[in-house]
């Protein structure tokens, strides 16, 4: 099973750099907010391994996340566009 209720905040701050998967996470329009660790591992392979090893039919919704930070990409704001010749 998995244990208790836990923010977005305290999850970056209990597993941080690391991959978390969600159970029954909470949102709001834009973003996840918390939600129930199933599993956790800084290392991506075996994050996956995991999650297709998961299977439990008490769990209805599912969230993947990277509490770390994302390099070597780009966020726009949805209404800006890059400026011309921006790879």
């Amino acid at each position: 099973m998995y244990g208790p209720y836990l923010t977005m905040t305290e999850i970056k701050a209990k597993y941080p750099d690391e991959w978390v998967f969600l159970a029954n996470p909470t949102s709001t329009r834009h973003e996840v907010t918390g939600g129930y660790i199933i599993l956790h591992s800084p290392d991506r392979a075996e994050y996956m391994r995991l999650v297709g090893e998961c299977d439990d039919p008490a769990v209805k919704h599912l969230a993947s996340w990277w509490t770390g930070e994302i390099r070597g990409v780009e966020i726009f704001p949805p209404d800006a566009e890059p400026e011309s010749g921006a790879a």
